[in-house]
Formats: structure tokens, C-alpha cells, sequence
């Protein structure tokens, strides 16, 4: 095979040297220097050179063959090529060493929204938006360095002047026909992208303004590590800095008030447990700030089905609390105040219809018994008119009664004690005895405490009177230098005192509780050793 090709390249090395003979001679037949009688050739060299002008004209038609396959490929690679050029999604241009731009795709000009024929050799930082001009010389001088691909971010505008905000990825290749600089460079439009990071960005602005403004902090547990995460906020409401905090549950829970504890870690456990929310508030004592209220929210963060997280915001309501103690207290004030009126119109009018049953209705009745009793002595009456005598004194009593029962002059004149013992000495009866007993200060009170505590000790007697069925009751007065303790006790049926509804099932009640109220008292109802009831009533001396 070998010797096959050297002699086949020794007798192509000698058709050649044939072949370039004939050709030198043609061409001296056509100048003129020779004729062609003057050639003369056997009829083997000129078979052989028949022969070696077939096997050229064969091997020229073959490589024809492969050169138009050849053509035809590169054809279809240039279309497909054409095709992803131009309906890429971004734009690519291809700048010479001055930034001047020699081509570009047809996204390219949808984003400068200008025909090709008037982009082509303008300069491509004419379309950079004034300012950004600095970002792309930059961008140029590092594409210098050969196969090395770099990046920026800057604003370009197109001819009808819309702004986009693009990404500018390429490098720099020498041209081995011209041996210049060409840049060639990708423009991708991330306008949208700006412009929901710069929207995202002024959330976080906004949110984190809300946050500084309202003490609002953000914290975060990771169950599975468990571990604690706080933001700049939440260290400033427990007042400490983020290094004195280890993010450990055993920390956070230390800082916690000691009696609130429990109930935050049982909500917290519950929250995870039933996959809801978590809300709740609790109290801490820090060292500079003293005793602080802070609320919780939580919200569980589920990934693949199983908690992992645990996140929400820490809230600090001291001073919300604050103000809402001070709304209560002022609501409970302006309630006293109301109560207090209606107590003193209440006592005003039982005054003045006492005054008039004393100074009319008693004294009337007086006048009819002293008219019948000098008329008995002129004239002696009958049995019939003795009872009538006797019904008036009854009619008397009860006036009487029903006067002091209204408003006992007793108490204005000598105080709590007094009027007491008095009432129980009125409404004691041979079915029904009344004990009194006292204890502590001998003085006088308040007059508001003295009739809001008479009225108290009346509205309990009058109660075992009409509902008890007992036969005897015991009221204790123990007058303290801030408080004052009443109990009355009887020996009755007494009531159902699991009943949390028993204070609103009376107006009598109602009136012991608006009155307790009024002095910041506390009502306790409890069983008897033996039957009945104990009722305990304390108010304080001073409101």
C-alpha cells in the first residue's frame, strides 16, 4: 500500500511536471514563439496526460460535491444561528474599540424602539441614561481584559425616552481579520426585577419604621434547634444588647416575670401542639427599666407538613396599659360618681318622705289619739272603740318605724353604733332576736361610710327576716383604722352561695354591691358551722 502511493505521488509528481510543460508551451503558441508543428509527443504521453486530466476533472467534481454540502450546512447554521440571535430575549450587541455599535439583535432594537439602520454606528452610550455614564466606561475598560466576563447594573433609554433598568454581562475578543477590540455584550432587562426588589425595599422601610415607631420587635424560634432569634427592636424592649443574649429558651424564659411564666410556656406548647396562633401577654422585670408588659403574637411556619418555625412580633404595652388603667380607673370614677349621686338623691328623698311621715302622717295620727282620749274621758266608749284606739297606736309604731327604717335621725346624731343597736332593738320580736357586737375604735365615720354601712346591715337583716326562716342573727361591727369589717350571721336556711349570679338576683343585693363599690370594699358570702349564712362586708375608712 505504501509503495503504491509513493509511486502514485512520483508519477502525479511527474504528470504535474508534464502537465506544467504543456502549459508553458501553450502559452508560447498563443504569444507567437512557437507553432504548433513544433510540438511533438508520442501517443503514450499524450494517453497519459488524457488520463491524468480525467482523474483531475473527477477529483475537482467530487470536491465540488463536498464543498456545496459544506455550503449547504453552514447555511442551515447560520439560519439557526440568525434565529436565536435575533428572537433571543435579550438584547446582544457587538461594539467596536470606541463603544460604537456594529450590530445588535432584533430584541436589542425592540428595547431601543429604533430601526437598525440608525443604530448601527452610533455610539451605545448615547443610550445610557445621564449619570450611569461613570458605571459603563467602567464596564468597558474591564472587558479589555481578554476572556474575562464582567458585569454592571445601570439605566439606558430608549428613543421615545422610556427608562429600563438593565444588566450588561460580556467581554472583550479580538477580531483576527481587523486585529481590533470588539465588545460583545448582553443587555437583559430587569426592570421589573428593580423594580420589585426597590418596592420590596420600601416595605421593609415602612415596615421597619412601623416598628421602631409602635416598640414593635420581630423574633423567631427554631423548634427543631430550639433556639430563639431577636431583632435590633426586640433587644432594645428587654434592654439588653445582642451579645448579652445566647438565643437559648432557658434565657428568654429567665427574663420572663417569675408568675407568668408557666402560663406563657404552657400557651406556647399548646400553639405548637394545635398548629394555631399564638397571642398572649406577659410581664418582665428588667434591670434599668424596671417591671414591663409585653405582648406576644406568633404564627406557626410549616415546611413539608412538619413546624419548624415559629415566628411573630414582640410588642411592648406598658404604656398601653397604662392608659387603659387610667381608662379604668377613670370609667370606675365617673361610675362612683353616678352611683354615688343616685345613693345621695336615693337617701335625699328617703329624708323627705321620712321628715313627712314623722311631721304630717305621725303627727296626725297623734292628734286623732289625743281627740279620742279626752273624748273617752267624758264619754266612756265602748270595746269597739278601745280596738280603734289600739289600731292607731299601731298605725303610729309602724309610721314610726317606717321613719327610722327610711332615715334614722339616730344616725346622723350618734353614729353607726347606735343606729345599730337601735334597729335591733326595733325589729327584734319574741320569734326573732337580734345580737350586736363591736369591736375596735370607738369613733365616729365618714358620714357617707356610716349610712352606706347602716344601709348594708339593714338590707342583710331585712333578708334573714323575709327569707331565712331563722329565729336569730348576730351582727358584728369591728371598726379598724383603714377598714371596717360587718358581718351578719344567722341561723336560716340560707341559699345556694355556688351561684355566681346570686349578686344580680335581687335589688336588695345589688344596692350591698353598688355601695360596696363605692368604698372599695369586698362582699365574701359563706356556710355556718352549724345552719345558715355568714355574710362578711369590708370597706375601707379612707376612699
Amino acid at each position: 500500500m505504501k509503495g503504491m502511493l509513493m509511486r502514485r505521488s512520483k508519477t502525479s509528481y511527474q504528470n504535474n511536471e508534464l502537465l506544467l510543460m504543456f502549459r508553458k508551451k501553450a502559452e508560447s503558441i498563443i504569444n507567437g514563439k512557437y507553432q504548433r508543428s513544433d510540438i511533438n509527443y508520442s501517443n503514450m504521453e499524450i494517453k497519459e496526460l488524457l488520463h491524468e486530466l480525467q482523474v483531475f476533472q473527477i477529483e475537482l467534481e467530487m470536491q465540488n460535491d463536498e464543498l456545496k454540502l459544506s455550503h449547504d450546512y453552514l447555511e442551515i447554521e447560520r439560519t439557526k444561528f440568525s434565529g436565536l440571535y435575533d428572537l433571543a430575549p435579550i438584547g446582544y450587541f457587538i461594539l467596536d474599540n470606541f463603544g460604537v455599535i456594529e450590530d445588535v439583535n432584533q430584541t436589542g432594537l425592540n428595547m431601543l424602539e429604533t430601526p437598525k439602520t440608525d443604530i448601527l454606528g452610533k455610539r451605545f452610550q448615547d443610550y445610557v441614561v445621564r449619570g450611569e455614564n461613570d458605571v459603563f466606561y467602567s464596564f468597558i475598560r474591564k472587558m479589555r481584559n481578554f476572556n474575562t466576563k464582567h458585569d454592571c447594573q445601570l439605566k439606558i433609554s430608549s428613543d421615545t425616552g422610556k427608562i429600563y433598568y438593565v444588566q450588561l454581562e460580556g467581554n472583550g475578543i479580538l477580531n483576527k481579520v481587523t486585529g481590533e477590540i470588539q465588545f460583545y455584550i448582553a443587555v437583559i432587562d430587569i426592570t421589573k426585577r428593580r423594580q420589585a426588589e426597590q418596592h420590596l425595599q420600601e416595605s421593609n422601610e415602612r415596615l421597619k419604621m412601623i416598628l421602631e415607631a409602635t416598640a414593635t420587635g420581630t423574633w423567631e424560634i427554631d423548634l427543631k434547634n430550639k433556639h430563639i432569634f431577636l431583632d435590633e427592636n426586640s433587644y432594645a424592649i428587654y434592654g439588653f444588647k445582642p451579645w448579652e443574649f445566647d438565643g437559648k429558651y432557658k434565657t428568654f424564659f429567665q427574663l420572663i416575670h417569675p408568675a407568668d411564666r408557666e402560663n406563657f410556656r404552657s400557651t406556647l406548647i399548646n400553639s405548637v401542639k394545635e398548629r394555631r396562633d399564638l397571642d398572649t401577654e406577659f410581664r418582665v422585670i428588667l434591670e434599668h427599666n424596671g417591671l414591663r408588659h409585653i405582648a406576644v403574637r406568633g404564627h406557626i411556619i410549616d415546611q413539608h407538613t412538619n413546624i419548624t418555625r415559629l415566628a411573630g412580633i414582640i410588642i411592648d404595652v406598658t404604656e398601653k396599659k397604662k392608659l387603659q388603667e387610667e381608662a379604668d380607673i377613670l370609667r370606675s370614677d365617673h361610675n362612683k360618681s353616678i352611683m354615688y349621686a343616685a345613693l345621695q338623691a336615693q337617701e335625699k328623698e328617703r329624708k323627705r318622705i321620712s321628715e313627712t311621715l314623722h311631721d304630717s302622717v305621725a303627727q296626725l295620727l297623734y292628734g286623732i289619739r289625743l281627740n279620742l282620749q279626752n273624748y273617752n274621758r267624758t264619754n266612756p266608749l265602748t270595746a269597739q272603740f278601745n280596738n280603734i284606739n289600739s289600731l292607731l297606736d299601731q298605725a303610729i309604731n309602724e309610721t314610726r318605724n317606717i321613719s327610722f327604717e327610711l332615715a334614722p335621725s339616730i344616725l346622723k346624731d350618734f353614729g353607726l353604733i347606735e343606729s345599730v343597736n337601735e334597729m335591733a332593738r326595733r325589729l327584734t320580736t319574741d320569734n326573732f332576736s337580734i345580737d350586736v357586737k363591736t369591736h375596735g375604735l370607738k369613733v365616729r365615720l365618714n358620714p357617707d361610710l356610716e349610712i352606706s354601712s347602716f344601709r348594708i346591715i339593714q338590707e342583710l337583716i331585712n333578708n334573714c327576716i323575709k327569707h331565712s326562716s331563722a329565729s336569730k342573727a348576730c351582727i358584728k361591727i369591728n371598726i379598724m383604722k383603714e377598714l371596717i369589717i360587718l358581718t351578719v350571721s344567722d341561723n336560716g336556711t340560707g341559699f345556694n352561695i355556688k351561684n355566681s349570679d346570686y349578686l344580680t338576683q335581687g335589688s336588695g343585693l345589688l344596692s350591698i354591691k353598688n355601695r360596696i363599690s363605692l368604698f372599695n370594699g369586698n362582699l365574701e358570702i359563706k356556710e355556718a358551722k352549724d345552719k345558715g349564712i355568714v355574710v362578711e362586708v369590708t370597706l375601707r375608712t379612707e376612699n
